[in-house]
């Protein structure tokens, strides 16, 4: 799946937020979105998904723009997203929305709760689940309808290593079944752990996109190679 951006930019109170970006990458595996706190990242995977209109530009997901394509992606958010009902009514909100017959609902429902060990857990509110458990409900909830592509803002970034670690399990067996990941996440051990493509995001603009390996290796930017150090 390619991914473009042709002149985009947001812009808030005459102050440009994002862009102007300029960007063709083809979505294979994981792509991790980095950069430094308040570099926009969150804001670049908004607008890929078209919660927020660009002030000027255009965004295309293949041939289709960012806007019509929607049904074709998940979105994970950083913190906790969840309804006042069941673990079970939560995952199936998607498939309702969707129209699918309860029974396909049903006997889906079943494969999500076991994808993410939360089997015992389907009747009980989802207000009383830890954060992993939330995390992970929100990410089969976001493969229920079979997506191609599954867009995340840091979603392990307020989860303890264990929670991270069954959380990473869930990611790692969905990229192998084909799914697509675009992922923002903060923490450069995780990047080079799972990424097969990193954007680097700084000031608002793409100071790099390149396949990881290069990336870490070689970082084109001054701004790369110190955030890669930690500076």
């Amino acid at each position: 799946m390619k991914l473009t951006f042709n002149s985009v930019c947001f812009s808030q109170n005459s102050e440009t937020l994002l862009g102007p970006i300029d960007l063709k990458l083809n979505i294979r595996g994981i792509t991790n979105v980095l950069g430094y706190n308040g570099a926009g990242k969150s804001l670049f995977l908004e607008i890929c998904h078209a919660m927020i209109e660009p002030t000027s530009g255009n965004v295309y997901w293949g041939t289709h723009s960012a806007n019509s394509s929607r049904h074709l992606r998940g979105f994970i958010f950083q913190h906790r997203v969840t309804l006042f009902r069941s673990v079970k009514k939560n995952i199936a909100l998607p498939m309702q929305t969707a129209g699918w017959t309860k029974k396909r609902i049903e006997s889906r429902l079943e494969e999500l709760l076991f994808m993410a060990n939360l089997e015992a857990k389907g009747n009980d509110p989802a207000s009383t689940l830890s954060g992993g458990e939330v995390q992970r409900m929100a990410l089969v909830r976001a493969l229920a309808t079979y997506p191609k592509t599954i867009i995340m803002d840091e979603p392990t970034s307020s989860l303890d290593p264990s929670a991270t670690t069954e959380f990473e399990k869930l990611i790692s067996k969905s990229a192998n079944s084909g799914i697509k990941f675009l992922w923002a996440t903060h923490n450069v051990s995780q990047a080079k752990r799972f990424a097969d493509d990193i954007i680097f995001i700084a000031g608002g603009k793409v100071d790099e996109s390149n396949e990881a390996d290069k990336f870490f290796k070689n970082p084109r930017s001054i701004k790369a190679k110190n955030y890669i150090k930690g500076i």
